[in-house]
């Protein structure tokens, strides 16, 4: 998974460096990516993983570092049975 994301980070996040040259709890941010290409950053994420990011982690925080997305991903991949779960 970090593999595809740091390859994301590399297409869409615009940020000074190699993406694979990053530790997880870097901060993209910090590097050069922008609100603007956060945006296009998560939804490159949400195609590639085929998911959508719960409307609660649509902030700052998610798409800050490696390890944020990630969580992110995990969480937006187990919400939909979470979702059923509760519904039932």
């Amino acid at each position: 998974m970090f593999e595809t994301i740091q390859s994301l980070i590399d297409q869409e996040g615009q940020i000074c460096v190699p993406a694979r040259h990053l530790t997880p709890p870097a901060n993209l941010y910090e590097l050069g990516m922008t609100p603007y290409t956060a945006i296009r950053l998560l939804l490159a994420i949400e195609r590639e993983f085929r998911i959508e990011f719960p409307r609660d982690s649509l902030n700052r925080q998610t798409m800050a570092t490696m390890e944020n997305i990630v969580r992110g991903v995990r969480a937006a991949q187990f919400a939909p049975a979470y979702e059923w779960l509760q519904a039932a």
